[in-house]
């Protein structure tokens, strides 16, 4: 544990603040490494916040790493009379391309015209650019079509919105594909589901439909395949790592073909960690400052990783990285963990008598390629910000 996360975008419907900053610090106090997924907005965003030169000295440290992504993915939707059709689809786009990006965001940074080329240089070749993967959209065509896997999902993002509030028990959400693209069809209210999500989220932030809840199964697929390439673990949201968590018990409960569904997550909760996102986000700590801190941890941070969840451990290490710094007078907090049991494939083990046997499967592609990622030793545990919401909500 602590040793990679992949970090990528957490709020949806913010283009000036599509990453919690305060998290992705606290990711690098942790982490040796964090790699961060960037978009258009997020390569700005970074940029704005730690500047060129302290993107080059973190990426240099080797506790930051980048990948920026030319294309964009979302789910696309059509409506005709009052049937609407649903797609995921890749989007790109001539004003994507990287390094035309990376000059204009640095103009519009730092107001340098004339420098923008140089500075651009100095960090061009230190941040990888990629397209999205054909096989995220069509992992997510296979788990939108997948009835069982559609109906659970579809009631955690429903439960995680409205927190809980709203009985789901009898919901019906149906998928179905026909010429025209994906058909949802359900018994949800989303009117009155509205009214209620309106009452802590403004309108004018996001609103709950059938396509958002499609987005968000996307969304985890791009999540997971990249952290399952990277070989990480994921800085979640608490709705995509509830819906991680259900991922993997789904792959497992399907490839082992039992109706006994085994939870392959346990929670471990930090209580002594310091209120150092929330320093970030509010400017009571500067980026330098930050930088300053993740240097300071890098030197306990070989240690770390090779230990096992442990408070007294974890308390250990947090003490000596921020002593006799700004995050030591700050207020307390939890940190919150969801940490990978591989309780999944112990069941494999005890019913097949060893691992790589299942076979005849009805897992999709992407799933499968989880599976044998589980299966080589990858760990998808999730640091949580649980605080993304709280803190939307603050602002109405």
């Amino acid at each position: 544990m602590f040793n990679r996360i992949t970090f990528s975008t957490q709020n949806k419907f913010d283009d000036n603040k599509p990453i919690d900053m305060g998290h992705l610090v606290e990711c690098m106090v942790f982490y040796k490494s964090t790699h961060v997924i960037a978009s258009q907005a997020i390569l700005k965003q970074l940029i704005k916040y730690f500047g060129i030169d302290g993107l080059i000295d973190l990426i240099d440290s080797n506790v930051l790493s980048i990948t920026y992504t030319e294309s964009m993915i979302g789910v696309f939707t059509n409506r005709e009379g009052s049937k609407q059709y649903h797609d995921v689809v890749e989007m790109t786009s001539p004003q994507h391309l990287y390094q035309d990006v990376l000059r204009n965001q640095i103009i519009e940074v730092t107001g340098k015209v004339g420098k923008s080329r140089r500075i651009a240089n100095k960090i061009q070749d230190k941040i990888q650019v990629t397209n999205h993967d054909h096989s995220i959209l069509e992992g997510a065509r296979h788990s939108i079509l997948d009835q069982k896997y559609i109906l659970s999902a579809a009631n955690l993002v429903l439960k995680s919105k409205l927190n809980s509030s709203v009985n789901f028990s009898d919901l019906i959400f149906h998928t179905e594909k026909q010429d025209k693209g994906i058909v949802v069809s359900t018994n949800a209210n989303f009117m009155a589901l509205n009214k209620i999500y309106h009452q802590s989220i403004p309108p004018s932030h996001s609103i709950i439909t059938p396509a958002s809840i499609l987005v968000e199964v996307l969304e985890l697929e791009k999540e997971l395949y990249f952290a399952s390439n990277n070989v990480s673990e994921i800085a979640a949201s608490r709705i995509s790592s509830n819906l991680a968590q259900n991922k993997f018990d789904y792959i497992f409960e399907q490839s082992l073909k039992r109706e006994q569904k085994i939870s392959n997550f346990n929670e471990f909760v930090f209580d002594d960690a310091k209120k150092l996102r929330n320093a970030v986000n509010n400017g009571i700590i500067t980026s330098k400052e930050a930088i300053e801190i993740i240097h300071k941890s890098n030197k306990f941070k070989s240690w770390l990783s090779n230990q096992q969840p442990n408070c007294d451990l974890i308390k250990e290490y947090y003490s000596e990285v921020t002593k006799e710094t700004l995050v030591d007078k700050l207020p307390g907090k939890a940190a919150r963990f969801s940490i990978f049991t591989s309780l999944g494939i112990a069941a494999d083990v005890a019913l097949t008598g060893g691992l790589g046997t299942i076979t005849g499967i009805s897992l999709g592609a992407l799933d499968t390629f989880y599976l044998d990622k589980l299966l080589s030793g990858w760990k998808p545990n999730q640091f949580i910000d649980e605080d993304l919401l709280p803190l939307i909500r603050q602002k109405i």
